[in-house]
């Protein structure tokens, strides 16, 4: 009896021993692969190292392996994982190899972790550094103003504006400008504009040109000459000459917006600079008569004022009797008229105005009208040019007989 049953128990070991190794042969242990999405998490927290991912060139999938039996495998579905690429590993440009989380199993079959693996098991990230600086907004302007207007002043508030973006971004940056048109303005103007951002060769970086807009204040003013006012007489023997200012013109702006006002202005008188009894050029210094409602712009109000003073000269000119006029002969020809050979006359004035005058230019003529028979010395009469005066009174001799 015992030896039967030890006979039977080795026929059950071996049987068992068959059928493990029959399921081993039907069931057996193999590796399944799974593909499965990267889940990407915490991507904002790059921000808090100034990052951002330049490309998402990455692989988005991960191959999940799990090492069991066959009708496990089976019942495994890639959906089952998930596969984590966490970003606030990230803290450098430098870190730019990040290793995936492990596989998490959320199917129904009872895995154990060490069964679980990812075939590659990081991922290499495309990282730029964000950096913002500012740059200087220049104002262009285009057009011309009204006439006799100039640009004081041009500005842009603020006068710098940040832009935030890669560092290789930022480096390319050459300029930021903004435009505007001022064609026939008369008058200050603020307003709101917005800005274009270049690269170093003179393209617009339209990407960065979103959003960025500032207010522009353009400041106008008006150029107008300086008349230099005199008052009194030289001395008799002189006389007034040119006057010269210095500056020549100002410039001058509205006040509290009074365009109107500056647009009435085309001038900017001195207050008056005598020249009593004068006996020579003199430089003076005066001050301006400024309209209300308008400023100087750079520009002291007093201003420089030379009055050129002239010495006067006396020129004797020979006036030959053929040259004088008789006016007033008796009109029946019954009276001869005899002039002397030649009078003088004596004249004043500037050197290059008398340098101008002709015997012809005076039109030297005496009246005779009414005189009897005999000798009778009559005034000359000439007329004289601007700026010429005749210094004593001249008479002609006269001869008057009766025709033959």
């Amino acid at each position: 009896m015992k030896e039967y049953l030890k006979k039977d128990l080795t026929y059950k070991i071996l049987s068992i021993v068959f059928a493990v190794l029959l399921w081993f042969a039907v069931n057996p242990v193999k590796t399944g692969y799974y593909t499965v999405p990267i889940n990407v998490i915490n991507e904002e927290s790059l921000k808090t190292y100034g990052l951002v991912l330049n490309t998402n060139t990455f692989s988005k999938y991960a191959t999940v392996m799990v090492r069991e039996r066959a009708d496990i495998l089976d019942a495994i579905k890639d959906e089952d994982f998930e596969v984590t690429l966490d970003l606030s590993k990230v803290k450098t440009v430098e870190d730019r190899v990040v290793a995936l989380n492990a596989p998490v199993y959320m199917g129904r079959e009872n895995l154990s972790e060490n069964s679980i693996d990812i075939k590659v098991k990081t991922v290499e990230l495309d990282l730029g550094k964000i950096e913002e600086n500012p740059f200087v907004v220049q104002v262009e302007t285009s057009g011309e103003l009204a006439s006799g207007y100039e640009i004081i002043s041009k500005k842009a508030d603020p006068d710098t504006v940040k832009i935030e973006a890669l560092d290789s971004v930022i480096a390319n940056v050459g300029s930021v400008k903004t435009y505007i048109d001022i064609s026939g303005l008369d008058r200050d103007l603020q307003i709101q504009k917005k800005c274009r951002v270049y690269n170093k060769n003179g393209e617009e970086m339209p990407e960065l040109s979103k959003d960025l807009s500032v207010t522009v204040s353009i400041e106008i003013g008006k150029r107008v000459p300086v008349v230099p006012i005199t008052e009194g007489e030289p001395n008799k023997d002189f006389v007034e000459g040119t006057s010269t200012v210095n500056p020549e013109s100002i410039l001058l702006t509205e006040i509290d917006g009074k365009a109107d006002t500056l647009s009435q202005v085309n001038e900017v008188s001195t207050v008056p600079i005598s020249l009593e009894n004068a006996t020579q050029t003199f430089t003076k210094q005066a001050l301006l008569q400024v309209p209300d409602g308008v400023k100087l712009v750079g520009s002291s109000r007093e201003v420089s004022v030379t009055v050129e003073i002239i010495p006067l000269v006396e020129q004797s000119l020979l006036i030959p009797s053929k040259n004088i006029t008789i006016i007033g002969k008796a009109d029946d020809s019954s009276l001869n008229y005899e002039l002397a050979e030649s009078v003088t006359v004596k004249l004043k004035g500037k050197t290059e105005d008398l340098s101008k005058v002709k015997v012809t230019d005076l039109i030297p003529s005496i009246d005779v009208e009414g005189l009897e028979e005999g000798t009778h010395d009559v005034a000359l009469a000439v007329i004289l040019p601007n700026g010429v005066t005749q210094v004593e009174k001249v008479s002609v001799s006269v001869k008057i007989s009766k025709a033959e």
